[in-house]
């Protein structure tokens, strides 16, 4: 999994890349025909992907953190 995570952060960061040296409409003349075409085609599954992984975290990140009950062992002993 270890391996996942960092080509998983290794493309955002290529990606990020990309979008910070190009802005749009430059994209669009400079980029071959080519690779406009597959990512017209891969775009929509990758964003659906990204966009369902962004909504299960940011509803596990909107609940609030559990409070440390009396019953965590906490170090202190009696």
């Amino acid at each position: 999994m270890a391996d996942t995570s960092v080509q998983l952060l290794d493309a955002m960061e290529a990606l990020n890349d990309v979008a910070d040296a190009l802005p749009v409409d430059v994209a669009l003349e400079e980029l071959d025909e080519t690779t406009l075409q597959v990512f017209w085609r891969d775009w929509p599954h990758i964003a659906s992907w990204a966009g369902t992984l962004w909504r299960h975290l940011n509803q596990e990140l909107a609940e609030p953190a559990s409070p440390v009950g009396e019953e965590d062992d906490t170090g202190g002993g009696d």
